[in-house]
Formats: C-alpha cells, structure tokens, sequence
C-alpha cells in the first residue's frame, strides 16, 4: 500500500479501495468492449467514473484541510504578533 500525498492520512485505505475498483473496471470495460459487449463495458465505465468522483473527494478533501490549516498557521502568527505589540 503505497502513500499517496495527494489524500489525507485517514483517507490512505479508502484510496486504495478506490484505485483497486479503478484498475478492475477500467480493465473489465476494455476487455468487454474488445468481445463487443459494449452494455456491460458501459457499466464498467460508470464504475470506473464512479471511482474517479470518489478519488477527487478525497483530494478536495485534502485540499481543503491544507487550506484551513494555513489560515489557522496565519491567524496565529498575527495573533502572536498582536499579543507582542500590546
């Protein structure tokens, strides 16, 4: 299980998850499309974009959680320089 650093640390095994359902439908459609079942390689698709969607909610996620964290480190510098000042 590889660390990806684009998805929180909590996140790391539902990643995972998500890349493993990738991997087997992404494959499953190609092959099913190469047989000409093209119903069943639609259904892989819409899992394989249902997986991606998950994938990009876990790095919002992750996005979000940095940004707040870099507010909070610059609310508490100006308040530190506040408290120095007075």
């Amino acid at each position: 299980m590889a660390k990806l650093s684009m998805f929180l640390e909590r996140d790391q095994e539902k990643v995972d998850k998500q890349l493993a359902v990738y991997d087997y439908n992404f494959m499953h459609a190609a092959r099913c499309v190469a047989q000409g079942e093209f119903e069943k390689a639609a259904v892989h698709h819409r899992n394989v974009a249902n997986a991606l969607e998950e994938l990009q909610r876990m790095k919002n996620s992750r996005d979000m959680t940095e940004e707040a964290k870099s507010l909070l480190r610059h609310i508490e510098k100006q308040e530190t320089t506040r408290r120095n000042w007075f």
